[in-house]
């Protein structure tokens, strides 16, 4: 129920899609000739295989050597971004969320494990380095991987190992999918496509009980803590709370609004908790976080969306560096930056120089 228009990751250009696959066969030992023979031999190779194989190409490249659409001007004729900008003859609602555990952050955390098979526990030096080639991309620019590094750098020690990790997850979390988000539901509601919702699955309750890969917010709206093969590995608590989701969701696809009444169980009893709209403002950006509890919240990662949002694009338009994917200035969140954010060039460099080598 998350993805957006605005992530980097929206879209890859043609060249770096024939680049990775052609990397890829090369370590699988396919031919890379041409491509009708990197295709026919890739296709042949189990899956495993080919996940092995990239999760160790994650260490070399970054988190987010990912896989995406092509803009090849027949079936995909230009960036998804570009495309909002056209008039929508129709309005549609959105309901769109996020959870902190998100599927891309495995990515991150398979560059970990890598690391570690290789009898390289204690090195700062890869998580930095990757963190650097996930920021940089297609558009490389210093100055915003520096920036980058420096900024989530701030966050935790320098000699505690599981911090880098949490470090590099947490950037490329913001950049690639919550910041992303935001911004789709914040352009939305200001254009008045239709009535947007937003969710946000906190770190505290993204770690399923079930064991299963699926992140909770799928696992609540599907029902998954009533069927028989896992009904055991839940609490009554998360019960509940799955019924009160698949009843927003009922409710929203019916309706287009997640408030709406829809006989949807007998199971359920009492009110539910109101959710607010998303509304294109400061004060309207609430969103229902998926706990026991069901709390509207404000603000979800007002700061670190504003370092990507306001901070990193002017940085990237003074440094003469575009970007694919990325949010025009009016689809862009409006605040200014933190006033406690300054130029990294500002910054002594003795921390970032230390954590980027």
């Amino acid at each position: 129920m998350g993805g957006s228009a605005f992530s980097p990751a929206s879209v890859i250009t043609k060249s770096r899609a024939q680049t990775q696959a052609a990397v890829l066969a090369e370590d699988v030992g396919c031919p890379s000739s041409t491509s009708e023979e990197i295709v026919a031999c890739l296709r042949q190779l189990p899956a495993r295989v080919l996940n092995d194989a990239q999760t160790k190409l994650l260490a070399i490249s970054g988190p987010f050597q990912y896989w995406g659409p092509v803009v090849d001007g027949i079936y995909l004729q230009e960036p998804l971004a570009k495309a909002l900008q056209r008039p929508q003859r129709r309005k549609v609602d959105l309901l769109i969320g996020s959870a902190q555990q998100d599927g891309l952050i495995s990515r991150a955390k398979a560059i970990k494990k890598f690391e570690e098979s290789q009898g390289r526990a204690n090195s700062k030096t890869a998580f930095y380095q990757a963190l650097q080639n996930s920021l940089g991309g297609e558009d490389s620019n210093s100055f915003i991987e520096g920036a980058a590094t420096w900024y989530y750098s701030l966050e935790h020690s320098t000699d505690d190992y599981s911090s880098f990790s949490r470090a590099l997850e947490n950037a490329t979390r913001d950049q690639f999918i919550t910041c992303p988000i935001i911004n789709m539901a914040r352009h939305w509601a200001a254009v008045s496509r239709g009535k947007v919702f937003m969710y946000h699955v906190p770190e505290s309750s993204s770690q399923s009980s079930s064991g299963q890969e699926f992140l909770l917010d799928v696992q609540y709206a599907f029902g998954l803590p009533f069927y028989p093969k896992y009904k055991e590995q839940f609490t009554l608590e998360e019960k509940s709370l799955s019924l009160q989701i698949m009843q927003y969701i009922s409710n929203f696809v019916n309706s287009g609004n997640p408030n709406y009444p829809h006989s949807f169980s007998r199971r359920i009893s009492g009110v539910m908790p109101p959710w607010p709209m998303y509304l294109p403002n400061d004060d309207g950006d609430s969103y229902k976080e998926f706990t026991v509890s069901l709390p509207t919240l404000k603000g979800l990662k007002k700061a670190d969306c504003s370092f990507w949002s306001d901070y990193i694009r002017r940085l990237r338009a003074l440094t003469g560096s575009a970007s694919n994917g990325e949010p025009s200035a009016e689809n862009s969140p409006s605040e200014a930056p933190s006033e406690g954010l300054i130029s990294p060039e500002s910054q002594p460099l003795g921390d970032e120089v230390a954590y980027s080598r």
